[in-house]
């Protein structure tokens, strides 16, 4: 099983096939399996460690929900799997892991990552660790960001922080802890992050590296800009939750979030002739925009900012709720989404709650229904997609990876760790968009 577990991480093949609008229960290309389980099982030093762990509660199978992944293809010997499991509440001993090649009876073992000792034991409250980690982003200098909620379940045990991995050596090489002044109360939880390098060349240093992150239960966004270790809070109506759409029906069961913002995207750059000299790669280089598109899970609308409104973080020191209308509602989907992602080429990549599906939008068109197209759907392994990303790998292709976590289940207790509930699935984006949907390739 280890072996074919490692054949199947670099392979993404499969036959291309067209979705339409709201097709079969089972319809369009169907994603390859890379990794799944009926309960998350972690690598203990021993089957005794394992057994203690359960004894004392500390590790309790069923509580441990995995929400998200990414990939790291920097390394040229191995590529590697890892996925959060964020500690909604206690019985998860590791928040953090590698999805090993050795399987386990429910699934590969997660070793916990970059060890044990600095995310085991939250309740001991060092801070100097790792409590609870929602989701994760490697970006293309090599790094892991971590983004660390401080809370199990709804204690807050430290502060938010940011946490920045080398992925060559494994070690911490940036820390910055959210300020409290930018967090309301107890209420704030940071759960999604986006990480923008503005200097990835040669010449560059990585260090002008804006982050933002998503506040989704005091809806806001915290924006750090790693060169000058700062950070500012922005909130928009935009990143509310809309009561009309806080029920949600999956595979038959239905529960009730009133989640705020969650997903984000950035679109490909947007040329401009403005320069400004970077104090890294000491050279006058291009000023670059983005837009910046989000959700609130609760919700059905797609909004889009300007990232150069967001990085002006003297606009937002005053007032955290200045520039209203740079958040532009773009559009609605047919369904709550969870997560979304957007690839070189401006096509944006998002799950669709209530179809059990993966769909696209071409972000040249009109934000509609009658522009977006399901690429894949399937009532079974699609359920919940709460992890989506498109990750580049060595060749340069281009690959979707989605998580889902069958998150109905755990919402109404029904969770049957005898059934398949958590699986990872990806496929190369040439393979799964085509020539006849409307996204470009």
């Amino acid at each position: 099983m280890a072996s074919q577990f490692c054949i199947l991480l670099p392979l993404l093949l499969a036959q291309v096939g067209l979705g339409q609008w709201l097709p079969p229960a089972v319809g369009g290309t169907q994603l390859k399996k890379v990794a799944q389980w009926s309960a998350v099982d972690f690598s203990f030093p021993s089957a005794k460690d394992r057994d203690e762990a359960i004894a004392s509660g500390r590790y309790t199978p069923e509580n441990c929900i995995p929400l998200d992944m990414d990939v790291d293809y920097g390394n040229a010997a191995k590529s590697r799997l890892f996925i959060t499991i964020p500690r909604f509440q206690t019985g998860i001993p590791y928040t953090l892991g590698r999805v090993s090649g050795t399987q386990g009876p429910s699934g590969p073992l997660v070793e916990p990552y970059p060890n044990a000792a600095i995310q085991d034991r939250p309740e001991s409250k060092n801070c100097n660790g790792i409590v609870s980690v929602f989701r994760i982003k490697i970006d293309e200098c090599n790094r892991m960001w971590v983004l660390d909620t401080g809370r199990v379940g709804e204690t807050r045990m430290c502060p938010p922080k940011l946490l920045v991995f080398d992925m060559k050596t494994d070690q911490i090489i940036h820390r910055y802890e959210i300020p409290a002044e930018q967090l309301v109360c107890d209420l704030s939880l940071l759960v999604n992050l986006l990480v923008d390098v503005q200097d990835p060349s040669p010449l560059g240093s990585c260090q002008d590296t804006k982050v933002y992150m998503a506040d989704v239960t005091a809806p806001g966004m915290i924006v750090y800009d790693m060169a000058r270790r700062k950070s500012w809070r922005i909130t928009n109506k935009q990143m509310h939750p809309n009561p009309d759409y806080g029920t949600f029906t999956i595979a038959g069961e239905s529960f009730d979030l009133m989640d705020g913002i969650v997903a984000m995207a950035m679109s490909p750059r947007i040329p401009t002739d403005n320069v400004v000299f970077s104090t890294y790669g000491r050279s006058w280089r291009p000023v670059s925009d983005r837009l910046l598109y989000f959700h609130a899970l609760a919700s059905m609308t797609e909004n889009a900012v300007r990232t150069s409104v967001l990085n002006n973080d003297t606009v937002w020191e005053d007032n955290v709720e200045a520039e209203q209308r740079a958040f532009r509602p773009i559009g609605n989907r047919y369904s709550q989404s969870v997560a979304e992602a957007m690839d070189s080429n401006g096509n944006l990549i998002f799950g669709l709650v209530g179809q059990n599906a993966i769909a696209c939008w071409d972000s040249t068109t009109p934000y509609t229904p009658a522009n977006m197209r399901i690429l894949s759907q399937n009532s079974e392994t699609l359920q919940f997609p709460s992890g989506l990303k498109v990750i580049r790998n060595r060749k340069g292709v281009e690959e979707l990876w989605v998580l889902t976590c069958r998150f109905q289940k755990v919402m109404t207790g029904s969770l049957n760790t005898n059934e398949t509930n958590f699986r990872i699935q990806a496929i190369q984006m040439p393979e799964i968009l085509g020539r006849k949907t409307s996204c470009k390739l």
